[in-house]
C-alpha cells in the first residue's frame, strides 16, 4: 500500500509540474498561427478557413451564454454570425490593442490561451469601444493545435 500511495505521489507531482511549466516556443508558435489563422477567417469573412482548425466535438459559449456543442453547429452558428458582421456598417477605420494573452499548459496536449483585446471602431467623428476577453482551450491532436473550446466575452460602450 506504501509503494502505492508513493508511485501515486510521484505521478501526480510530475503530472502537476508538467501543467505549470512555460509554454514551449514550439507550441506556442503553432498556437499563435492557429489564432492568426482564425483572425485572418474573420477579416476576410471566410468560415472555410475555421473548420481545419476546430476539433470535432468543439465548444463555443457565445456571449449570451448559449453553449454551441459540435463543428458543424459551431461553423453553421460563426457562419451565421460572418453573415450578420457584413450587414453592419463598416467603420472608417479600427484600432486594436491586445491588452493581455497568457498561455498555460492544462495537459501536455492541451493549452489554455486567455486574452483581452481592445478595439475602437471610428465612424466619422463618433467612435465605439469594445473589449473582448476570449478564453480557448487547445488541443494537439496527430501533431496539429485545434480548438477544443471558445469563450468569447465582449463588452461594448
Amino acid at each position: 500500500m506504501k509503494n502505492i500511495v508513493i508511485t501515486f505521489t510521484l505521478l501526480a507531482l510530475s503530472f502537476g509540474s508538467a501543467c505549470a511549466q512555460n509554454l514551449s516556443a514550439a507550441d506556442q508558435k503553432a498556437i499563435d498561427e492557429t489564432l492568426a489563422l482564425g483572425q485572418s477567417a474573420f477579416q476576410k469573412m471566410d468560415v472555410s478557413i475555421l473548420a481545419p482548425l476546430l476539433n470535432e466535438n468543439v465548444e463555443q459559449i457565445i456571449p449570451n451564454g448559449t453553449i454551441v456543442r459540435g463543428k458543424a453547429n459551431v461553423i453553421s452558428g460563426m457562419s451565421a454570425y460572418m453573415g450578420y458582421l457584413q450587414s453592419q456598417p463598416k467603420p472608417d477605420r479600427v484600432e486594436s490593442k491586445k491588452t493581455s494573452q497568457q498561455y498555460r499548459y492544462l495537459m501536455p496536449d492541451m493549452v489554455l490561451v486567455t486574452s483581452s483585446e481592445e478595439n475602437t471602431s471610428f465612424f466619422g467623428d463618433k467612435s465605439t469601444v469594445e473589449k473582448l476577453t476570449t478564453a480557448m482551450v487547445f488541443h494537439k491532436v496527430n501533431g496539429k493545435w485545434l480548438t477544443e473550446l471558445i469563450a468569447l466575452t465582449p463588452v461594448t460602450r
